[in-house]
């Protein structure tokens, strides 16, 4: 870890997430490419070409950054962007790795796309990459502008697309239909393993918004809009992937609008529980009960619901526990760094 003196100006972060909207860009356009284009083979194909050049553009970014330091350029970038320069060379390799993947064993074409090596190298240097405005930001401690909403809705976008085969915006589980046999029939669990995925993808995408959301509400006030952005922004890019099939749609049109209902609920939930330990399990809650209720209403009615009464308001029940406990947790952990005498977010000075 390395001690930084200065810090990046706040249009300089803004630079820095326009740049990875575009990686983001890239990435979600090679995600459609390989569900809606069959034929596609081979490492060299224009989605990768805008995957690649967003890179680029990061790399050209932090470079100019760290420019005051001569050839040693990495080690004069802004607090917050140490571990964005190793991002940048862990993604490159992971690029260098995609390439020689495909050339030899060729393109995937599932869920193995997902967690091939190569990509999962691709994602902890995204992940390093799209952190530095979000870790510069808090370093100023400054959490709740827009760059740093936007900052955290990018990570929160990159998490979705390598979690797509558990994304409820892209499963729609609750549409597929649920057959119960009992207890006892020889394929009595098989019978139920869609609707357990589907359980699981409700889940698993809780915790995907649930953790941003709590971390980043537990360091400041809830901010207007971070709830609607979030949610909009990956519900429709993973809607994207599958070409905005009829039932993603409908889900994603949902859950916005159950994103900003809970606009208007948090602040008057805030104003009531403002400094006590029920505040940031609370908002989060509400924000995930909003959002799923939104997403499920709009299921109903279009796609129509295939699951019972007890699996789709037991699922909202569940993921709104789920993002509580994620909530409380989050505020605890924040509350321990204070009370060990760490230094305040704004005085945190990181690579």
């Amino acid at each position: 870890m390395m001690i930084h003196s200065r810090s990046a100006r706040l249009g300089h972060d803004a630079v820095t997430v326009l740049a990875g909207l575009w990686l983001i860009a890239g990435l979600f356009s090679d995600g459609w490419a390989h569900h809606n284009v069959p034929e596609l083979e081979g490492f060299f194909t224009p989605w990768h070409g805008v995957l690649y050049s967003g890179l680029v553009v990061s790399a050209a970014w932090f470079f100019w950054l760290g420019r005051g330091g001569g050839r040693r350029w990495y080690l004069d970038v802004p607090a917050g962007y140490g571990w964005g320069v190793v991002g940048l060379g862990v993604f490159a390799v992971g690029g260098v790795a995609d390439m020689l993947w495909h050339l030899v064993l060729g393109v995937e074409a599932g869920i193995d796309a997902l967690l091939s090596p190569s990509h999962l190298v691709l994602l902890s240097g995204g992940l390093l990459v799209l952190t530095s405005a979000l870790r510069s930001r808090w370093a100023a401690g400054d959490t709740g502008s827009l760059v740093a909403m936007t900052s955290v809705t990018l990570v929160a976008a990159l998490a979705a697309f390598f979690l797509l085969y558990v994304n409820e915006f892209v499963r729609s589980a609750p549409t597929t239909s649920f057959v119960a046999l009992p207890e006892g029939h020889p394929r009595h669990t098989e019978s139920e393993l869609p609707a357990a995925a589907g359980v699981a993808g409700f889940l698993v995408t809780t915790a995907l918004l649930a953790v941003p959301l709590a971390w980043t509400w537990s360091l400041g006030p809830a901010r207007r809009g971070l709830l609607t952005m979030l949610i909009s922004t990956v519900a429709w890019l993973s809607a994207a992937v599958v070409d905005f099939e009829a039932p993603t749609v409908a889900g994603a049109a949902g859950a916005t609008f159950g994103a900003l209902v809970g606009e208007l609920i948090i602040p008057l939930l805030e104003s009531r529980f403002a400094g006590t330990r029920l505040r940031v399990p609370l908002l989060t809650a509400v924000a995930v009960c909003a959002v799923w209720s939104g997403h499920l209403t709009t299921l109903a009615l279009t796609a129509g619901l295939a699951w019972p009464a007890e699996l789709w308001f037991g699922v909202i029940v569940l993921s709104s526990l789920a993002a509580a406990a994620l909530g409380g947790l989050t505020s605890a952990a924040g509350a321990a760094g204070q009370h060990s005498g760490e230094p305040e977010s704004r005085h945190v000075v990181t690579t």
